[in-house]
């Protein structure tokens, strides 16, 4: 291969690994666990209630973007490792997987058993039937390591280039997409890509010479498209709803398009990755411990504990004092009215989606603090996730030292 290897590794790609883990986040929160019945429900008396979700839209394009950024990592660092260590990461990230749904489950048990006032469930078997992103993590990286950078090795700059332009028109071909979805590797494809992406900046830095304001204005011009496209979506919606008559709510608008190969969010992610990695952070140890940390955060957020956690009392942006009022939620049971009801009895059991009600802040208090409040909400994540991660490290530490000479013993026989 052609080009010269950076080996420094400092704390700006660290700081895109927090990035890359609080998009996801802020996906998730509006993905799982916001009440979209609140901002869909429409009747011919006082039209959409559709506020601020312009905001929702571009939160969404988060998910796929960071699954991007964690992928260039990947690809940026291994592309000119000639032994991949996949062993390392794999027991590191069983052994985080287990131990948390195994601390998970306590917990549930706890809150069940003694009736407290906040309930949830948890799956011991969480590692191996869920949390889907850590098992394809692997999958490409055990897959670089015996195929792909060989494959990439063995091909010239103009080549390599010309390998990431085809597989780029391939995946971007709704005909040739829907094969790979048929035979259920497109999100392996995708991953291929990606990685090969990451490689390729960082043994040719092709971007070196491209101003930071030109990848400013790509971003810019992104997010400007996924807001066009929503309006065209709301006002289709709309449309429909009241051509037919039969229609209780008018469709989302939102375009969700996790694991998608589509090209505009291949540019966007190259363009973060870009202007993280010129940042010069030097080596910075907060930045490094956070980062971390990241995998744990992302076990925690995606775990049936979280997804189904309840609690008893008023919801939390009253407690914040965010919402004045005591906060509503549609009725599910009643949706062609529109009902909406308050909840005021403070020990009832309310679901997540309307405890953390975050569709009431956007809709009640505007977009800025409608964010602010995300942002609180994703720092409580992390700091639980960091918790997490320090409770799992200090077992990993007693069960070394109470079966370290087995651990020596085992050791030995294996080499």
């Amino acid at each position: 291969m052609e080009g010269n290897v950076k080996k420094t590794r400092e704390s700006n790609f660290e700081l895109l690994r927090i990035v890359a883990m609080v998009g996801i986040i802020a996906y998730h929160l509006v993905l799982h666990h916001m009440d979209y019945n609140r901002f869909a429900l429409v009747n011919p008396e006082d039209g959409s209630n559709f506020y601020h979700l312009e905001t929702i839209q571009i939160i969404y394009t988060f998910g796929q973007i960071g699954n991007t950024l964690f992928i260039l990592i990947t690809g940026y660092f291994l592309i000119s490792k000639k032994n991949i260590n996949v062993v390392k990461p794999g027991i590191k990230l069983l052994n985080r997987s287990y131990f948390l749904a195994i601390i998970l489950l306590g917990l549930s048990f706890v809150f069940d058993r003694f009736d407290m006032p906040v309930s949830s469930n948890s799956n011991i078997h969480m590692a191996l039937n869920g949390w889907w992103f850590i098992g394809y993590y692997i999958f490409i990286i055990v897959f670089a390591k015996y195929v792909l950078n060989d494959f990439l090795a063995g091909l010239t700059k103009r080549n390599y280039l010309n390998f990431l332009l085809v597989v780029t028109l391939l995946l971007s071909f709704t005909e040739f997409f829907n094969i790979l979805t048929n035979l259920k590797v497109q999100n392996f494809a995708i991953g291929i890509l990606v990685y090969s992406i990451g490689g390729f900046i960082r043994l040719y830095d092709p971007l070196k010479d491209v101003k930071a304001t030109t990848l400013i204005i790509c971003l810019l011009a992104f997010f400007f498209i996924q807001v066009i496209q929503y309006k065209v979506n709301l006002n289709i919606s709309m449309r429909d709803f009241y051509k037919d008559p039969s229609m209780q709510f008018a469709r989302s608008p939102f375009t969700n398009v996790l694991r998608s190969p589509s090209i505009l969010f291949t540019l966007c992610s190259v363009s973060i990755f870009e202007l993280v990695s010129r940042l010069k952070l030097g080596n910075n140890r907060l930045i490094n411990a956070i980062s971390a940390t990241t995998f744990t955060v992302y076990l925690l957020h995606e775990s049936s504990f979280f997804r189904g956690i309840q609690f008893k009392g008023i919801p939390l942006p009253n407690r914040l004092g965010i919402l004045k009022d005591v906060s509503t939620k549609v009725l599910s049971d009643n949706p062609g009215k529109g009902s909406v009801v308050p909840i005021d009895n403070a020990e009832s059991w309310i679901n997540l989606k309307d405890y953390l009600n975050i569709s009431q802040v956007f809709e009640d208090r505007g977009v800025k603090l409608g964010l602010f409040y995300m942002l609180i909400l994703i720092v409580v994540i992390f700091a639980l996730g960091i918790l997490c991660e320090i409770f799992i490290k200090f077992i990993n530490k007693v069960i070394k030292s109470l079966f370290y000479n087995d651990f020596i013993g085992m050791k030995r026989r294996l080499e």
